[in-house]
């Protein structure tokens, strides 16, 4: 459709639907020979136009209406769904009772004519040639409907202003350094500001939270390490419908002549709703010269959107997010900023810091998953026991927990009070306590490290005192609880607490934005499985590995299974086109790793290896939105880098969340690991719950602390539609 057309045509039949006083005879007859050359002559639309404007700039109530609502249509580039449009049998059949014969303006009958290219053009003709237009337009449903679906549409809108006059500052114009500005943030109908995308704001997720509310209150949560701001968190009344109130920050940048970079998020009782970051050239004086490659001077993307629905049933069940760890690189250096939000208190944050982490990071990485990997790996280790004991831990976990503890103090620098001031990390400790569910939300890739991740679980936060052969492991944590109470060891540095690893804390769930999102649409979250009864998992495996023929069966006898095996990519492909709306877990118990000729990722089952373009050319459509886990068995070259790059195909065919491992899991622990979390998981638990329970589990029944080595990639609360579980 002609945008100008339907802009201008849509925007007068919603103004003579709110007009309160009546049009002129001589108004209703000026319309009505708009309408007969709308019918004769469409494509006459520019003279047409010109005359329909001079219409109704001759009446100013009319004119100031018509005004407000081209705003809105221009916010949405006059793109309505096609649904909202009835046919012109339909229309013919409200305004006169029955459906009659239409004339189109070639003269031939037709009762639904296809050759009008925009169908406004045929609605509006008809409603203009009645009499009294505007007591027309008001007894037609569906242009209420419209004029609904307008005031339900906004946008997440940010600009700036001088300080002084509040004038707007344009998005064709920097920033000047040492100047003062404001940021305005709004939630409206008129898209503006330096907003290029037409991403709305996620209105359907909050659409059962409202009851009888009027009003919610959204936080605004602003961080720069480029821009001095006045405050990190305000709150935004959003009302039901129309614009919000108008935040104002104050900000200076800190730059002198460089890009800047602003993140905001918006937040609804800890979830987060949307994010946008703000890029601003910032000049040293008025007036300097702004090369080309350096245009336009600001520029907005939306960086994450939430379409998952709120409820207050759901949000009274579950956690709200005690943290939130924002991890984003600056790309002008590689450097990595971490935000820390404390959720629990007004979402204040707590630490706003940047550093330099590119290379410190990826040793320091490196050094916690070498640890894992030989624990699990050795003989000496855990790879061929599931059973161990306090000998074993003794062994392995100071040494976790010393490589744990530099990975902390990189990433929290507890001990920097030129960056926290007074709080030497007590703030964060104090918020953070046992079962706190911490959101990991990276905005883009680690620059430097490729698409790293960080191992969050294995953060230990307590103080050690090396050497790492004179530490040993708490006799007591198998009979306290997760906060040490009572412990007469509690605060002996020499002494180890598994407690202390974050793994076994908290529950961590690192949110779908985590991956570099090229070519795909702005993630969202899936926080439910659309299962049936029985339950479809997808088992694609190595066949040479000893448990799996028992690991099957021992999955079918925990519920209502269907289990659906590839051992070869031919079996797969069957599977997937055969069974592509039906999964609800797509399970890999096979070989994975990075190619070393081709360096791409894959996944090997028992014929060859899976790699990104065969996801992508299955062309799949997950419609229950499966949970994938990767399940990585015995191999030397496995670990988050090994498959992230496959997350993204995973997501784009529907996944709601994918369980990783940090490295190469021993066949016998992998095999129980997934038996015991599928057992939770088919009650209908919360995957994140049910994660660190069967670490937990693992850690204190056991033994043994494999259980850290497995991430979740998706929201705490992914679950099952319905339970499955026998009785």
């Amino acid at each position: 459709m002609n945008s100008s057309i339907t802009k201008t045509l849509l925007a007068l039949l919603l103004t003579l639907k709110e007009l309160t006083v009546p049009l002129s005879i001589d108004e209703q007859e000026l319309l009505q020979n708009i309408g007969q050359q709308l019918n004769l002559y469409p494509d006459d639309w520019d003279l047409i136009q010109e005359q329909l404007i001079a219409i109704i700039q001759e009446n100013s109530a009319l004119n100031q209406i018509y005004q407000d609502n081209k705003v809105k249509l221009d916010a949405l580039d006059g793109r309505i769904p096609q649904e909202l449009l009835p046919g012109l049998a339909d229309l013919h059949k409200q305004l006169f009772g029955e459906t009659k014969e239409i004339i189109t303006y070639d003269g031939q009958i037709k009762g639904e004519p296809t050759n009008l290219v925009n169908p406004v053009i045929s609605l509006t003709t008809s409603i203009l040639l009645t009499d009294n237009q505007d007591s027309t337009v008001k007894q037609l449903a569906f242009i209420q409907e419209i004029s609904d679906y307008l005031e339900n549409y906004r946008f997440f809108n940010t600009y700036f202003a001088n300080l002084d006059t509040h004038s707007t500052v344009p998005p064709s114009e920097p920033l000047i350094h040492g100047q003062t500005y404001l940021l305005f943030i709004d939630i409206s109908p008129e898209r503006k500001g330096i907003e290029n995308q037409d991403i709305p704001f996620p209105d359907t997720a909050l659409a059962q939270v409202w009851h009888d509310s009027q009003s919610l209150a959204i936080d605004v949560v602003v961080a720069s390490k480029d821009f001095h701001i006045d405050a990190t968190v305000k709150k935004l009344t959003l009302p039901r419908s129309g614009a919000s109130d108008i935040l104002q920050f104050t900000v200076k940048p800190n730059l002198f002549d460089a890009r800047g970079y602003i993140q905001v998020d918006l937040l609804y009782r800890g979830y987060l709703l949307q994010s946008k970051q703000l890029t601003v050239l910032v000049i040293p004086t008025a007036g300097a010269e702004i090369p080309e490659s350096l245009r336009p001077p600001q520029t907005a993307k939306i960086t994450f959107t939430t379409t998952d629905l709120l409820t207050h049933d759901k949000l009274a069940l579950l956690p709200e997010r005690f943290l939130t760890v924002d991890v984003q690189v600056d790309p002008r250096d590689g450097s990595t900023d971490l935000r820390f939000l404390d959720r629990t208190q007004g979402n204040q944050e707590l630490v706003s810091y940047s550093t330099n982490l590119q290379s410190g990071l990826g040793n320091a990485i490196a050094r916690v998953r070498q640890k894992l990997h030989s624990m699990a790996a050795t003989k000496e280790g855990y790879q061929f026991k599931t059973q161990g004991d306090m000998t074993l831990l003794n062994a392995w976990l100071p040494q976790l927990a010393d490589a744990g503890r530099y990975l902390y103090r990189l990433l929290i620098p507890e001990n920097k009070s030129l960056t926290l001031g007074d709080d030497q990390g007590e703030k964060l400790r104090a918020a953070l306590k046992p079962d706190s569910v911490i959101q990991v939300n990276p905005i883009n890739p680690i620059l430097g490290l490729g698409k790293a991740t960080i191992p969050w679980g294995l953060l230990y936060e307590r103080k050690i005192m090396p050497p790492v052969k004179q530490l040993h492991v708490c006799e007591e944590f198998p009979h306290r609880d997760v906060d040490c109470t009572g412990c007469p060891l509690k605060d002996n540095y020499k002494v180890v607490c598994p407690h202390a690893f974050w793994g076994y804390r908290y529950a961590i769930e690192q949110l779908p934005a985590w991956t570099s999102n090229e070519g795909l649409q702005t993630p969202s979250l899936v926080w439910q499985i659309a299962n049936n009864q029985p339950l479809y998992i997808n088992f694609n495996v190595w066949r040479d590995f000893r448990f799996w023929q028992n690991h099957v069966p021992k999955i079918e006898q925990l519920g209502s299974v269907k289990m659906l095996i590839a051992q070869e990519i031919i079996e797969l492909e069957n599977i997937w086109t055969s069974y592509s709306s039906h999964l609800d877990i797509v399970y890999f118990y096979c070989h994975g790793g990075i190619d070393e000729i081709e360096n791409l990722p894959y996944l090997q089952l028992s014929d060859d290896k899976i790699y990104s373009n065969f996801i992508e050319a299955c062309g799949v459509n997950w419609q229950h939105r499966p949970l994938v886990l990767l399940n990585g068995c015995a191999t030397g070259d496995y670990s988050p880098e090994s498959y992230i790059s496959l997350i993204d195909d995973f997501r784009a065919a529907g996944a709601s969340g994918v369980i990783g491992t940090e490295c190469p899991v021993p066949e016998l622990f992998a095999e129980l690991y997934a038996f015991t979390l599928l057992k939770r998981v088919f009650r209908g638990e919360p995957l994140g719950k049910a994660m660190l329970a069967v670490r937990r589990e693992m850690l204190q029944q056991n033994f043994n602390p494999l259980g850290l080595l497995y991430s979740l990639y998706a929201p705490y609360e992914i679950a099952l539609a319905r339970a499955i579980a026998h009785n």
